[in-house]
């Protein structure tokens, strides 16, 4: 007959009835005690592909693609109790097929065909109708009300349960439950040890604050039976508020499992996370109804759950962890079931699209040779979405790594508490439509290429993380002005514009981007946390530090930026990354403003250690509140013959850098040199040198000047003051008397002259020089250079004019040095010699009238004089 889609259930008469409180509960054993063969998922065409074995007691053949069954395909299973062929396309039964499977209790043919006809029912099994919202055929074994009429160790028909709800679970009686246990129980092999057999004290563990913790234990099913057995451990089960059995390798259905915690009265949190759990195969919807009234936590995940199609779980739970448990759909009951739903994580599965196209009777018949192509959307076709429904209550949905092309059309309408949405490592490439509650997205790792201008209608968004996607322009004015924290690092932006869009941004995260430069374009009051490293920004602006008055927090790493300015980076930074830059210096002038830093990051290779760096190396690299991470890696590249030496063994001195000091040490040796200099030439006559320098210089200059031929006087006069009555009485007087013409200066300079141009004046227009000599003449200065310009014209004319007369006899040492001109004439020259003895006076001035009347010589013959009429100095 025609079976109506969707209205029929098969059901699993044979069930485990719990100890505690008589409730009767499905239970699906394991292979410990029940041979079951999973071949679900394997693309299977037909029964016989599988090659079961015919011990088998129950077969999961659900999703395949088998069309047919026959006969043949069930040959041989006489032990087969439950058979599921769920999602399958079967279109044909052929009659009999389950006549000879006398054990059969359950059949599963939900979700295939429309037009599948059962041509039979076995006698032994009964269609049980159900509403049309099941979506599913189930057949269960039949129970006749007879006890005769039921030899085999079962339930009658007065106590069978309707699937309505825990009045009908509740009046079970104990007959029944013990009559179901030993249907299951039969066949079995192995023999299981009685709890009473066992001191209580070897199963019965009791909590510590709450929480028995079983975990990492290899728990089997019978193991964690005895441990939970209510008839021994009652008053520790009472106790338990938090039971964790994750890493124990345990292998049991979820649906057993809860029944083994029926128990547990005050039970809150359940963590089997990492075991072997599966779904239970029957779909039991009918009877899904448990007591727990405190269980608000379930953490499921890393089990081969496969699929939430059949889920029997307790409603109370407000937070469930379902990652990777291989599931690839979240069912349109699932809301319904999980009404109480807070929290919800599913990341780590692989969820799949699928399109269900309208079948026609017209199949398009194509030409040999043609290759036809369907047109397949994996996203607007609602029956084809893995998201069929979700609960509404839902506040934190994690569902990153999912495979998820795009969110439900319904998701933004339906979803109106939602607070939290992890969409990470997805396949998205449009920014979905999102609920206007949202305070926190997560959609990094995608393929997103633009954030559009209804962003912004996601007005309660304070977190948004969109790292490492294709994003190649940020407009800030599409960003929600809730927004305190935004990651767009790792895109494919060029700019970043900051403008008053984003006046509540607090933490801002750019990098790994192509951002060449900042823009600041208002003033961002919140922002405290700014990441722009691995960019190519190559400077700051430098207003950037105005623009941003209360950042802490900024990484500037992997740019190329080689110097910073001044004011380009806010007073108010706490950490500051600038490691991995082309910096070369690190200078007072910026960082000396940046007083409230405490972390500074910097490393590289570019530094010059010069002067430049002398402020860092020996001053700010010791400050004793800032922590300077990476200061021993940092190498120099100038000058030369420092490039790849560390920056810290630089002997960059104070003397070597300071200008100040290098100006005030040259002024103090400046003046230490005048000041010996001075004393040098005080103790040396040094400035009567540097006058006499002076003028010898004059009297280069007359030496353009024509001499005259014809010299007006006979000879010159240089004496002291103190030797003037002699000269003036003595040789004046005798030598003017002689008719020689005599020039001396208190008669002959010419009033208003310089003395310098009178003294070379009388020495040029005279024949000869005669210079009295006495130690007074060495005490002046004056005849010192009477003497210098006479020596000077002496070289120029190279004739001899030059006449010596010792007045007094000159000691050796007391002719000062700076008449050691005289000196050197007094050793090779002869000189005539005053002697108060009348009868020497007689021959001075004979010697002297004859030498004023020669000729001057020439300077090589002058100086050979005879020895006999001249007296030698010794």
């Amino acid at each position: 007959m025609m079976i109506l889609i969707g209205s029929l259930h098969f059901y699993f008469i044979s069930s485990l009835l719990s100890r505690a409180n008589g409730f009767l509960t499905l239970r699906t054993p394991t292979a410990h005690v029940f041979p079951f063969y999973n071949y679900s998922y394997l693309n299977l065409s037909s029964l016989a592909e599988a090659q079961a074995p015919k011990t088998a007691r129950a077969l999961n053949f659900s999703h395949n693609v088998i069309e047919k069954i026959t006969k043949k395909d069930l040959e041989g299973f006489d032990a087969l109790e439950v058979l599921d062929l769920s999602y399958n396309r079967i279109k044909d039964i052929e009659p009999g097929a389950f006549e000879r499977l006398l054990s059969l209790v359950s059949v599963n043919l939900s979700f295939n065909d429309k037009t599948l006809l059962v041509p039979g029912f076995p006698p032994h099994l009964k269609l049980l109708p159900t509403s049309e919202a099941s979506g599913s055929l189930q057949l269960s074994k039949y129970f006749d009300k007879s006890p005769e009429a039921a030899p085999e160790p079962s339930a009658s028909a007065e106590e069978l349960p309707h699937p309505g709800g825990p009045s009908a679970l509740q009046n079970v009686n104990l007959q029944l439950r013990q009559s179901t246990e030993n249907l299951l129980r039969r066949a079995e092999k192995n023999i299981m040890v009685s709890p009473t057999a066992t001191l209580k004290s070897d199963f019965c563990r009791a909590p510590i604050n709450g929480t028995l913790d079983l975990s990492n234990s290899k728990l089997s099913e019978e193991e964690l039976m005895l441990k939970l057995d209510p008839d021994l451990c009652q008053a520790q089960l009472d106790s338990i508020l938090e039971l964790d059995i994750s890493h124990s390798d345990l292998e049991m259905d979820l649906l057993s499992l809860f029944v083994l915690f029926l128990p547990m009265k005050n039970l809150q949190s359940i963590d089997a996370s990492y075991n072997k759990l599966t779904i239970n195969i029957l779909d039991v919807e009918g009877f899904c109804n448990f007591s727990f009234s405190k269980l608000l936590f379930l953490n499921i995940s890393n089990n081969p759950i496969n699929s939430l199609d059949t889920l029997c779980l307790p409603s109370t739970i407000k937070v469930i962890d379902l990652s990777f448990t291989n599931i690839s759909q979240i069912p349109h009951n699932f809301a319904k079931k999980m009404f109480n739903l807070e929290n919800m994580y599913v990341q780590g599965n692989h969820f799949i699209y699928t399109v269900r196209p309208e079948v026609t009777n017209a199949v398009p018949k194509f030409p040999p040779g043609t290759v036809h192509i369907n047109a397949i959307s994996f996203v607007r076709n609602q029956a084809g979405t893995p998201i069929e429904s979700l609960p509404k209550k839902v506040k934190h949905l994690k569902m990153s790594n999912c495979s998820i092309v795009e969110l439900p059309e319904w998701f933004a309408g339906t979803m109106e508490e939602l607070l939290f949405l992890d969409l990470s490592s997805n396949r998205i490439s449009v920014l979905p439509d999102l609920p206007t509650s949202l305070q926190h997205l997560d959609l990094s790792n995608s393929d997103i290429k633009i954030v559009p201008p209804s962003f912004k209608s996601v007005s309660n968004l304070t977190v948004f993380n969109i790292q490492n996607n294709k994003i190649t322009d940020m407009h800030p004015e599409y960003f929600p002005l809730t927004l305190t924290k935004c990651d767009i690092s790792k895109n494919k932006l060029n700019m970043l514009s900051l403008t008053d869009a984003l006046e509540k941004l607090e933490y801002l995260n750019v990098s790994g981007n192509l951002i060449t430069r900042l823009e600041p374009g208002s003033r961002l009051s919140a922002l405290a946390n700014l990441d722009s490293s691995h960019n190519l920004i190559s400077e700051l602006p430098d207003d950037l530090g105005k623009s941003l008055p209360m950042l802490k927090y900024f990484n500037l790493s992997g740019n190329k930026i080689s110097f910073l300015q001044r004011g380009s980076l806010p007073a108010s930074l706490i950490e500051l990354d600038i490691s991995d830059n082309a910096i070369t210096t690190i200078v007072e002038d910026t960082f000396g403003q940046l007083t409230s830093l405490s972390v500074l990051t910097v490393q590289g290779k570019h530094f010059f250690c010069n002067c430049d760096l002398y402020w860092f190396v020996n001053v700010y690299i010791h400050h004793p509140h800032l922590q300077i991470n990476g200061k021993g890696n940092l190498r120099c590249s100038f000058p030369p013959d420092r490039r790849g030496s560390l920056v810290e063994s630089s002997n960059l001195t104070l003397l070597h850098c300071s200008l100040g000091i290098q100006m005030a040490i040259t002024a103090c040796v400046a003046i230490l040199v005048v000041l010996v200099l001075t004393g040098l030439c005080w103790r040396f006559d040094g400035l009567w040198y540097v006058r006499m320098g002076w003028y010898w210089c004059m009297a280069k200059r007359k030496q353009y000047e024509k001499r005259p031929e014809n010299k007006p006087f006979d000879a010159f006069v240089s004496y002291s003051e103190q030797d003037a009555n002699w000269t003036k009485e003595n040789l004046l007087e005798k030598l003017e008397t002689d008719g020689f013409r005599i020039c001396y200066h208190e008669r002959d300079f010419k009033p208003g002259h310089p003395v310098l141009g009178n003294i070379f004046y009388c020495i040029e227009n005279s024949h000869k020089v005669l210079f009295v000599l006495s130690p007074s003449f060495v005490n002046s200065c004056w005849c010192q250079y009477e003497l210098y310009f006479a020596e000077h014209r002496v070289l120029n004319e190279n004739q001899d004019s030059l006449i010596m007369i010792v007045l007094e006899d000159l000691p050796p040492n007391s002719v000062p040095q700076k008449f050691s001109k005289l000196r050197k004439l007094l050793k090779r020259k002869t000189y005539l010699k005053w002697s108060p003895e009348e009868h020497k006076q007689k021959m001075f001035w004979h010697q002297l009238a004859a030498v004023l009347k020669t000729t001057n010589k020439p300077l090589v013959r002058a100086e050979k004089g005879s020895a006999e009429d001249m007296y030698e100095m010794e």
